[in-house]
């Protein structure tokens, strides 16, 4: 609902200002620098800190863990491609969750697991795909949404596989503090 709703905003207002479709696509298309995402990510994790108003002790935890899931998504992003990047973040960062819920200082696993999840969550491409499917170029938004639906589902099996490897080492170590 959150990118139907930023959408139409989006659409709406370009109607509005009378902003040509032409430079909406071409200001998107600038590259960004390759140290940008990764000042991002800190960025986004300093954001939850104070939106969610987590324990200063938390924040490197939740950084952590961020980090983690970003990274195997660019390495993910380079082995099996972009829809499947999503996935390998989300197998990476859920035992890492989880393990940092077994030090004596780390939050519980879904306060660093859910700023990881929302991070890998594919909403700029759902919103771009909604924004042009909405918008004119309903062909390459229908394709980006199904991109996304598809990176969502690899997310969730990601988080799942992700689960199962916390679960075994946690047998391994004793009694398991896992996001299940």
């Amino acid at each position: 609902m959150k990118l139907v709703l930023l959408a139409a905003g989006i659409v709406g207002a370009a109607a509005v200002a009378g902003v040509p479709t032409v430079a909406v696509t071409q200001l998107a298309a600038q590259p960004v620098p390759a140290w940008a995402p990764w000042v991002g990510v800190a960025l986004f994790g300093a954001g939850i800190v104070v939106h969610d108003c987590a324990h200063p002790r938390s924040a490197a935890w939740i950084l952590l863990v961020l980090y983690v899931a970003y990274a195997g998504q660019v390495l993910g992003g380079l082995v099996l491609g972009g829809a499947l990047s999503a996935f390998v973040g989300a197998l990476v960062m859920t035992p890492v969750a989880v393990w940092a819920a077994r030090h004596p200082s780390g939050p519980p696993a879904l306060v660093s697991f859910m700023p990881a999840f929302w991070l890998l969550v594919p909403g700029a491409l759902g919103l771009l795909g909604l924004t042009k499917y909405l918008g004119e170029d309903r062909v390459y938004g229908a394709a980006s949404l199904t991109t996304a639906g598809a990176t969502m589902v690899a997310i969730a099996l990601g988080v799942l596989l992700g689960l199962t490897a916390a679960s075994a080492l946690a047998d391994r170590e004793g009694p398991s503090l896992g996001l299940s």
